[in-house]
């Protein structure tokens, strides 16, 4: 890695832009950069470091506070880096996150960091994402920043304390340069594995004791202390043999329960047999004495059946009694309103009526008739009579039935006249205030035809004060667009001036390898190409790492300070057509002022609405007018046509009254002024009516008084037929059908029950058990209980050893898997609990040195290495380094020890007893040691710029001699060596000296002993 160019804006002490040209301040290969403490000289470190890394060295990157508190606060912090790095030149740009004042209102707003990389060889796309930058930046410089900043940026203190460090601290360092996390992982990775692996052998020993444990509750003995396969097997056989005795004793007891148990049968069925025979016989002699009872159950049951098929026609003729009586009634009831009526009081007193039924048959073998037949004839004559007494009032009923509707029609007449009358009235009215309403709009439309030629006035002046409110709305936003474009023209202009200065210097290393080219063809005695002389004292050498400039470099660089040209000079007119267009909203705004302009535009907005409004009324004020005309002329007439409608209804009123009356006189004339023609049609009806209904009646009640007298004839005659005497003996002997079914089931059970007990009677078994003695059964049932709880208690007992054995065999079983299984993880567990005890600095390490810190102590040694051959030639060949893996005192961890080796004693001693030069000298080639393993770490790439801060000023002249010489190494090697010290004799030694400089308004820099040295 090379730094080329650094530029810093607003960024720590720096207020004003500062640039750093590497590449002509470090040109000799080692450069001073001194200055007033606090001035500034760790910063510019940091803004190296931030470049690369967007954070810096230390406890400084905890506060964030990078803004220079000298600069603007609306400055934008920047730091700008332009290095070469693995190879590929780049320029990166960071601005850190800063807090700045809102550009409107109060208060502050925080601005995000951001960052750009450029690839200066176009070969990639440029980066804008923080993230994308500082992978692409680890990606070429292959180290991370803690690494970048300790093998960089040489920290001589930070080395002094590293020499003096303890084990730990030293471990802390070295991690963070060398990367050891898959180490860690490892050990991580072993301690889990052996914690995993003790955490089982701990459950399956667990099992295991708990298995045992289960086999010895089971079987009843004790747990040895070394539970084996042996003793599972003896508890086993154990079980068996206890298992096969209780069986034993199970099948005896089964055996003694069975025998008690037939006994108990064969005397309950004995005691059966023998209680059913003496049954059967106490049921026959039992029915024996019933048998009177049932002969007369026998004769009722046939007496019922007889009766049962009379009982029908019996009801029969009392229904028919009964509907003669109520036919009666009906007769009776039907005569009564008939009587009310004076036509019909008349006719009922000629009507006759017997209920009683001569035996005499006429002709046709039917009771006597004939002087019911009379009275209704004369019944329906009067009928006859009276309904063509109501068809002759029929016309005249008809004209009668339109009486309501003519006197509704004169009521309807008369409501239209009052109606026309009032409409008349008050289309009267409205007439005679139409003239007032016209008048009031005329003058309303008067008004609306002003307010419209107000329009196009107010609508112009409102578009030109429009205009200037727009303007000055333009006007603020172009204020920020100028602003914009002015940094961008300002940036450009940069970036062209930039593209010059690396034209103009492209062409300078031209001329000088030029020269050098002619050089190299100059002879000694022949004359120069260019002046002719013959004598050459100091011809231009070609510097050995120039690269030669050829035509497409240079055609590149012109191109490019073309094109840097082109876009600068671009922006530059787009900010004058800018400038412009201000200039011409100026001209429009013409000194006003906003709220003025705002408060005008609003009030404009209020007439122009209010005129618009009001000069739109015209047309509607215009119809309105030809409206209410159109309106009057119509009042006029309608009141006309209302007046000719009263006359015609008035002599249609006079023509119907006519009519009513004369038909009033008519009917008046017909009935005598008794009723009106209605009442005595419906007189008629009602008379016509009643007499049907009595002339029905009658006949319904001479019909029922027929039924009845043959239906009574027929039931005597059937009674005498069954063998009853007459129907009061019918009823006696007849019965519901419960009662029948009750008689018939009496005799079928005595009957069914006389031959079961006969056949009980008459059974071999029952005669045999009958003959002895009865068994005596409750002892046969204690004796076959207590042989079935002796036979329970066998069983209870076998199922015990039975499950007690089953379980012993089945826990055997999982002990002797436990077994199988523990052992390979006993020895696993102690191989894998060996190791991440060794890994971890414990158990067999003797060194007590963790896998991580062997690993760090073998990058140590090389770092030890590579420093000691520093360390030899800045001591004078006196001291080098000594790595000890030693523990530590009170079992500390070791492996990461440095001591020196003193070659003018020969003593190994710890470095804390170096002197104060000693010391620097030391941890100066410690830093160089470690930077050049590091780099060889990180891919073998050359850090070709390196910083060392302070420590110089505790070397003696002679002790500085031999640490410059170290500084010569460096930078012959083609390293640019930046060295930060405040010692005077350096800067005598140094030429090439950056100085930064303290001052009020912020820090500055100035470079001496260059070409392009500022005063």
């Amino acid at each position: 890695m090379r730094l080329h160019h650094l530029r810093i804006r607003a960024f720590g002490p720096f207020a004003d832009e500062v640039s750093i040209d590497f590449d002509e301040i470090g040109c000799d290969g080692l450069f001073l950069m001194h200055g007033q403490t606090g001035a500034g000289k760790t910063t510019i470190l940091d803004a190296v470091a931030f470049a690369l890394y967007g954070r810096v060295p230390g406890a400084r990157d905890t506060h964030r506070r990078l803004h220079s508190d000298h600069a603007d606060p609306q400055a934008v912090p920047e730091v700008t880096l332009e290095a070469t790095i693995g190879g590929r030149r780049v320029r990166i740009r960071r601005s850190p996150e800063y807090v700045r004042p809102k550009k409107r209102g109060s208060g502050t707003t925080k601005t995000n960091a951001s960052a750009t990389l450029v690839w200066l060889d176009g070969s990639r796309p440029d980066l804008t994402r923080l993230p994308e930058i500082g992978e692409a930046v680890t990606g070429l410089l292959g180290m991370s920043a803690d690494q970048f900043f300790q093998v960089v940026l040489l920290p001589q203190g930070d080395f002094a304390r590293f020499l003096r460090a303890q084990n730990d601290e030293r471990e802390q360092l070295l991690e963070k340069l060398f990367d050891t996390a898959r180490f860690g992982d490892l050990e991580n990775w072993l301690r889990d594995r052996a914690r995993t692996g003790s955490a089982l052998l701990a459950q399956h020993s667990d099992a295991v004791d708990r298995l045992a444990g289960q086999i010895a509750a089971v079987s009843g003995g004790e747990v040895p202390a070394e539970p084996d396969m042996d003793w599972a097997d003896s508890r086993l056989s154990a079980m068996e043999d206890d298992e096969r005795g209780v069986a034993a004793e199970l099948a005896a007891a089964r055996t003694a329960a069975r025998q008690a148990q037939e006994a108990l049968d064969t005397g309950r069925t004995h005691n059966d047999l023998r209680g059913r025979g003496e049954k059967a016989a106490a049921r026959l002699v039992a029915l024996r004495e019933a048998e009177p009872m049932l002969a007369a159950v026998d004769q009722s049951l046939a007496a019922a059946r007889r009766a049962a098929v009379l009982v029908p026609l019996a009801d029969d003729v009392d229904a028919a009694l009964t509907a003669g009586e109520k036919a009666e009634a009906a007769r009776v009831r039907a005569q009564t309103p008939l009587i009310e009526l004076p036509e019909g009081d008349e006719l009922c007193a000629g009507l006759v009526w017997s209920p009683e039924i001569d035996d005499a048959a006429d002709g046709d073998g039917q009771p006597d008739t004939a002087g019911h037949a009379d009275d209704d004839s004369a019944i329906d004559r009067a009928i006859t009579e009276w309904t063509a007494e109501s068809g002759r009032w029929e016309p005249l009923a008809r004209r009668v039935s339109m009486r309501p509707q003519m006197i509704s029609d004169i009521e309807n007449m008369v409501t239209e006249i009052d109606r026309l009358q009032r409409r008349i009235t008050d289309d009267d009215t409205a007439l005679t205030a139409l003239p007032v309403r016209r008048d009031e709009l005329v003058a309303t439309l008067t008004e609306a035809t002003r307010a419209g030629a107000r329009v196009p006035v107010l609508a112009a002046e409102r578009r030109e004060v429009e205009s200037v409110a727009a303007a000055l709305s333009s006007r603020e936003s172009l204020i920020a667009t100028i602003s914009e474009k002015e940094r961008e023209v300002l940036a450009l202009k940069d970036f062209h001036l930039n593209a010059r200065e690396t034209l103009v210097r492209l062409r300078e290393r031209r001329i000088a390898g030029m020269a050098a080219e002619l050089a190299r063809q100059l002879v000694d005695g022949q004359a120069c190409a260019v002046c002719g002389s013959l004598v050459h004292p100091q011809p231009a050498m070609h510097p050995d790492d120039a690269e030669r400039v050829g035509d497409a470099e240079e055609s590149r660089a012109v191109e490019a300070e073309r094109s840097a040209a082109d876009r600068s000079a671009a922006a530059d007119a787009e900010l004058r057509v800018l400038l412009d267009r201000r200039e011409g909203l100026d001209d429009v705004i013409g000194g006003a002022i906003a709220t003025e302009v705002t408060a005008r535009l609003t009030a404009l907005d209020a007439q122009l609405s209010e005129a618009e409004a009001v000069a739109a009324q015209a047309d509607v004020l215009e119809r309105e007018i030809t409206r209410l005309d159109d309106h009057a002329q119509a009042l006029r007439a309608r009141i006309g046509e209302a007046h000719a409608q009263l006359a015609t209804l008035e002599e249609r009123i006079a023509g119907a009254r006519a009519d009513l009356t004369e038909l009033d006189d008519v009917v008046r004339k017909a009935t005598g002024g008794v009723m009106s023609v209605t009442e005595r049609r419906e007189h008629l009806a009602l008379l016509c009516a009643r007499a049907s209904a009595v002339r029905d009646t009658r006949r319904a009640a001479r019909q029922a008084i027929r039924t009845h007298h043959d239906l009574s004839i027929r039931l005597q005659t059937r009674c005498a037929e069954a063998g009853f005497g007459d129907v009061a003996a019918l009823r006696d002997a007849a019965a519901d059908d419960r009662q029948i079914a009750e008689w018939d089931r009496r005799l079928r059970e005595a009957a069914q029950m006389r031959a079961a007990a006969q056949e009980t009677v008459d059974d071999p078994q029952v005669a045999r058990a009958r003959e002895g003695e009865a068994a005596d059964v409750a002892a046969l049932e204690a004796l076959a209980a207590a042989a079935r709880t002796r036979a329970d208690d066998a069983a209870a007992r076998h199922g015990v050893a039975a499950q007690r054995l089953a379980d012993t065999a089945d826990f055997r079983s999982q002990f002797w898997a436990a077994l199988d299984v523990l052992a390979p993880l006993q020895a696993k567990h102690a191989e894998l609990a060996g190791l991440a005890e060794l890994v971890a600095g414990r158990g067999a390490n003797a060194k007590k040195m963790t896998l991580r810190s062997y690993v760090l102590a073998a990058r140590l040694e090389e770092v030890l290495v590579a420093a000691s051959a520093r360390l030899l030639q800045m001591s004078a060949g006196r001291y080098e380094f000594a790595h000890s893996d030693a523990v530590g005192p009170r079992g500390r961890r070791g492996g990461l020890g440095i001591e020196v080796r003193d070659g003018y004693t020969g003593v190994v001693r710890a470095a804390t007893t170096l002197s104060g030069g000693e010391t620097f000298f030391a941890s100066l080639a410690l830093a160089l040691g470690l930077a050049d393993v590091v780099s060889a770490e990180s891919g073998g790439r050359v850090l070709d710029t390196i910083f060392i801060d302070e420590g110089f000023g505790s070397l003696d002249p002679e002790a500085l001699d031999l640490v410059m010489g170290v500084l010569d190494e460096l930078r012959s090697g083609g390293r640019v060596v930046g060295v930060v010290s405040h010692v005077d004799e350096l800067r005598a030694r140094i030429p090439a000296q950056l100085q930064v400089l303290r001052g009020e308004s912020g820090s500055r820099v100035r470079v001496s002993g260059t070409l392009l040295a500022t005063p």
